[in-house]
């Protein structure tokens, strides 16, 4: 255990010294390899690269640039109008409006601060304008941009499924359930706070029926993304990492046919996708030589034996994990916080007889809640940006969503069969 004393103060010291991540896992396992004599430093290199060597994990460019394209082709706009036809006449609407269209977008792009800006961009003056409060607009978009990260595809269990070792087709399953849980837990609470806060009515438009056909038919071919991407993982058809590519042509397609995409703007995709992918890439691969560092000196093994006779039963265990990831949410990036404590806490959990896909499920949507839990929720400066409201506001909008989504959390630890159902029934017919 003195190694990991040691790996863990070190990494820590880099972090508070405000190293960026990646190459905090860089020179820490450098520094450790040199002192402790492990192995000569050449193996830094040969280990970062053997932890980007991963078929599974080319799926996280492909996801990231078919989102980047999703954004740009006017997808935001026809699903909101689609959704706002079908639910606008209710109490509130404007608030199920963008809790659905974030769901529903972000399940395409797969980013929370791109969903935030392309949803929040439409829907937070359009509430502010129809008398919302500023702090009820703000904090549902901020809670709600997280939706995406939690239903499938997410880049969040994909990284999971290469690090853990576990299907990412059955992960993907797994989220379904979760993810719409956490979509309602928060529609409620909008349902709530419009009745306390007294939210007047929203001024709706009525459609004519060739209005109505007109946004469907819109809408429709935005809508066959996720069915032609699921569909395909859950059919066999292709891999994760083969249905992101699929998605790429969509995309283009759709943004083709939408008449949205310009040299310009294909450039400027193209530059973001690469500059996040680069991030993503350098993470995995400072996390391969830590990995490996960590599985060399025997870590998880050692701690599993330590841990495991302290957290004696499923119910502490997990109860230590979800407030324990939630803090790390607030604070880390998912993908890191996935890459560096999966190896280790996931370990003493499938001792302890926890199914490996209901930890992932329990891992990526404590982490996605990080998103929009203050201080430092990645999501909530998203807000503050488009919306232009103060900090403040958004903060005291957000804690009620916050609070849903922490008992969502431990409802969705202490009920894996919410997880697990679709899994057994995807199994049973296969």
């Amino acid at each position: 255990m003195q190694e990991a004393l040691l790996l863990f103060s070190l990494m820590f010291t880099l972090f508070i010294a405000g190293i960026p991540i990646a190459f905090s896992l860089l020179l820490c396992s450098a520094l450790f390899l040199l002192f402790t004599g492990m192995r000569p430093l050449i193996v830094v290199p040969q280990r970062v690269m053997a932890g980007l060597d991963s078929f599974p994990l080319l799926a996280v460019p492909l996801f990231i640039l078919m989102g980047n394209l999703m954004e740009k082709a006017g997808l935001s706009r026809r699903l909101i109008d689609l959704i706002d036809m079908l639910v606008g006449r209710v109490h509130g609407a404007l608030g199920y409006v963008t809790v659905i269209a974030c769901a529903m977008f972000g399940a395409l792009t797969g980013s929370a601060p791109a969903t935030v800006a392309a949803i929040g961009a439409i829907m937070m003056p359009a509430m502010i304008a129809q008398k919302y409060p500023a702090s009820l607009a703000t904090g549902i978009t901020a809670s709600s941009g997280a939706l995406g990260n939690i239903i499938p595809p997410s880049i969040a269990l994909i990284l999971y499924g290469a690090t853990v070792n576990v299907s990412i087709p059955k992960l993907f399953v797994a989220n379904i359930l979760p993810g719409l849980l956490m979509a309602l837990a928060f529609m409620l609470t909008h349902m709530l706070l419009t009745r306390k806060l007294k939210v007047p009515k929203s001024a709706t438009r009525s459609y004519t029926s060739q209005e109505m056909v007109m946004v469907a038919l819109k809408a429709i071919p935005s809508l066959l993304m996720p069915v032609v991407i699921l569909g395909g993982i859950y059919g066999g058809v292709f891999t994760p990492t083969e249905a992101a590519a699929v998605g790429v042509v969509f995309s283009l397609v759709l943004g083709v046919c939408y008449r949205q995409f310009t040299v310009g703007t294909l450039w400027q995709v193209m530059k973001s996708s690469v500059e996040t992918s680069s991030m993503v890439g350098i993470i995995l691969g400072a996390a391969g030589i830590f990995g490996w560092i960590l599985a060399s000196a025997r870590i998880p093994m050692l701690m599993v034996a330590e841990l495991t006779p302290l957290l004696d039963t499923q119910f502490l265990y997990l109860a230590l994990l979800v407030v324990f990831l939630l803090l790390v949410g607030c604070v880390m990036d998912a993908a890191a916080s996935i890459v560096i404590l999966a190896p280790i806490l996931v370990p003493i959990g499938i001792a302890l007889g926890v199914d490996p896909i209901h930890l992932g499920v329990v891992f990526c949507v404590n982490l996605v809640v990080g998103f929009f839990t203050p201080p430092f929720g990645l999501n909530l400066f998203t807000t503050v940006s488009v919306s232009g409201q103060p900090y403040e506001v958004v903060v005291r909008g957000v804690m009620p969503f916050v609070i849903a989504a922490i008992i969502v959390l431990f409802i969705l630890a202490y009920v894996p069969e919410i997880s697990l159902v679709l899994v057994r029934l995807m199994e049973a017919s296969a």
